[in-house]
């Protein structure tokens, strides 16, 4: 029975003992009696030995779902933190005094305190910080920010820090948008930062990565550029070769099409721009921007091949038997490529190219027969999906199985798709309040992956829905952002992206998509940025797609067992022995027989 009682504390005990505790200031925009304004929450975190289980309660309950945003900060502060997150479970709180608006906006907060409790480090509680958080640790714009910072001055915070670049630009109210403001929280009022500083005698720090606010919370650094990034020699071969393969496609077109002058404007329109393409893609070869020399020389192939096509002045006939035969050979190939073996990053980022080509090479195909009897707009759609294929076939290459290797079964990327899916519908969710006419071109990307997904399409799913978050965080990163300041946010998306590749790279991983997008989106940041923007954005999504897939090597760097707690534990130790011994000692003393006293 000692030993039974002795154990129960000691079970109860235990897990008391090696719990991490903390809690900070959430700010967020509060819903009240007279419409929307800032408002503040407090934020609880207690991890345990677990499973990796994610448990998350607020209340009251918040506008937008915060369940998704809260799974994926805790993922986004475990890598940050090179920690197998899997052997702990996470209890998130949310408190407030009415319903508060989170979501996306409470990741950077959640991201921090997560850190902080994995690494054991103390953090200033005095701080408060609001921001999305995004692949790579980047914290993206929320709205309310002016609303957010008079509620920490409120409650006599010191510090607050918001996203870089917000307060750039802030939108002036006019009409009956002002009339509004007090019930829109979407709305944010024209005001000057440094004027705010002063009027609130308030630090405003305004940050870009999860690494520079962990900086402001600790006073410490943990986790920058390590190297410069150094591409390995097999993916710039390969990509070399690629893009000879599709230049010189250019060259052959090019000189094929020299047969047949352009007649009219349209045709001399379209051969201006085709030999334009072909140069910027020379050019490009020539600067050893790989990806962008193929980007360009395809473009100018499809124009190349269209006159060629309009040259041979085919029939509806020939027309039909080209698109059996096209179609005939996109299903062989997808067959082989389907049997290859998906083991590496680099072999899933390649597939996804190569599907997603073939897919969109059979749909242009469908389009010229519908369009047939319009032989100019059919023979362009043949154009372009014959380009697609012969794309398709060179990215093929980069199928070899090189690199770590994942458990890249299909269950396990379609769990994934399924998880990238939910982060876009949450974040959705959120940017409505804000841009609600601005998702077209989003939902119909996110109609694609759902799509793929019921078809067991899941690498395509998984593409589709890494691109339609990154099209969100684009429209979020440009949040009150002027149009001068839009090359500072695409530099700061491609120094993570540059950090990413490197510990990848030492990491034995090569995400072939997310270095190709880096790579493009560098080469038209001057030209278009706003293009640059987006690609930076894909370049991020799918620059770390390993944290997906589990495969940590190292124990958790877990802090050490609380001091206090642990006088606890041993208190509670004796006065187990004592509890059990109580029966041991009264049985003694009942058993004792009083002496007898002889007079």
């Amino acid at each position: 029975m000692k030993k039974i009682i002795i154990f129960l504390i000691l079970l109860l005990l235990i897990p008391t003992v090696n719990a991490q505790r903390g809690n900070m200031k959430l700010l967020a925009v509060s819903e009240t009696n007279n419409g929307y304004k800032g408002g503040v929450a407090d934020l609880f975190l207690e991890i345990k030995p677990g499973s990796g289980r994610v448990f998350l309660e607020t209340f009251p309950l918040t506008k937008v779902d915060t369940q998704i945003s809260t799974r994926f900060a805790k993922e986004i502060a475990c890598d940050f933190a090179e920690a197998d997150c899997e052997k702990f479970d996470f209890f998130y709180t949310i408190t407030a005094g009415s319903s508060i608006i989170a979501g996306p906006s409470a990741g950077a907060a959640i991201s921090v305190l997560t850190f902080s409790l994995i690494k054991g480090v103390d953090y200033d509680k005095n701080i408060a910080i609001t921001g999305t958080i995004n692949s790579g640790g980047l914290i993206g714009p929320v709205g309310g920010i002016k609303a957010k910072i008079e509620a920490a001055d409120r409650i006599g915070l010191k510090k607050v820090l918001i996203p870089l670049g917000e307060l750039i630009a802030a939108e002036t109210i006019t009409g009956n948008d002002a009339a509004n403001k007090s019930t829109n929280p979407s709305i944010n009022e024209s005001f000057d930062l440094e004027e705010m500083r002063k009027e609130l005698d308030m630090d405003i720090i305004e940050v870009s990565t999860l690494d520079e606010a962990i900086f402001e919370f600790t006073g410490k650094r943990f986790r920058q550029k390590k190297a410069d990034l150094t591409i390995s020699p097999d993916y710039k071969d390969t990509m070399k070769m690629l893009a000879i393969q599709l230049c010189s496609r250019s060259t052959k077109l090019k000189n094929k099409i020299s047969d047949f002058p352009a007649t009219g404007n349209r045709t001399e329109q379209i051969q201006k721009n085709a030999f334009n393409l072909s140069e910027k893609g020379k050019d490009s070869f020539n600067d050893g921007t790989y990806y962008s020399a193929a980007s360009y020389c395809f473009g100018a192939n499809v124009e190349f091949n269209y006159l060629d096509l309009l040259a041979q002045n085919l029939t509806e006939k020939e027309i039909t038997e080209k698109v059996q035969e096209l179609k005939e050979e996109i299903k062989n190939f997808d067959t082989e490529i389907g049997n290859r073996g998906i083991k590496t990053i680099t072999d899933l980022e390649s597939y996804m190219v190569v599907k997603e080509r073939l897919i969109e090479a059979n749909d242009f195909l469908n389009l010229a027969l519908e369009t047939i009897t319009n032989k100019n707009t059919s023979l362009h759609n043949l154009a372009y999906s014959i380009e697609r294929i012969n794309s398709a076939e060179s990215w093929s290459k980069f199928l070899s199985n090189t690199g770590k290797k994942f458990d890249l079964n299909s269950e396990v990327i379609k769990n994934t798709c399924k998880t990238k899916l939910s982060e876009v519908e949450e974040r959705l969710q959120y940017v409505q309040l804000y841009f609600p006419q601005n998702l077209a071109n989003t939902r119909k990307e996110l109609e694609y992956a759902y799509l793929d997904l019921e078809e067991n399409n899941y690498e395509l799913c998984l593409f589709k829905a890494s691109k339609a978050k990154a099209n969100v965080d684009t429209i979020l990163s440009v949040f009150g952002v002027s149009t001068d300041n839009i090359n500072s946010v695409i530099d700061q998306k491609l120094n993570i992206v540059e950090r990413n590749l490197v510990e990848e790279t030492e990491k034995g991983i090569f995400p072939i998509l997310g270095y190709s997008y880096f790579e493009y989106a560098n080469s038209l940041k001057n030209s278009d940025p706003f293009s640059a923007l987006l690609y930076s954005g894909y370049a991020l999504e799918l620059s770390n797609l390993d944290i997906y897939f589990k495969s940590y090597n190292g124990n958790i760097n877990f802090p050490e067992i609380d001091k206090k707690l642990f006088v606890v534990l041993i208190f509670g130790i004796i006065l187990g022995i004592i509890i059990a011994n109580i029966p041991r000692i009264s049985k003694k003393t009942t058993k004792r027989k009083p002496k007898r006293i002889n007079k």
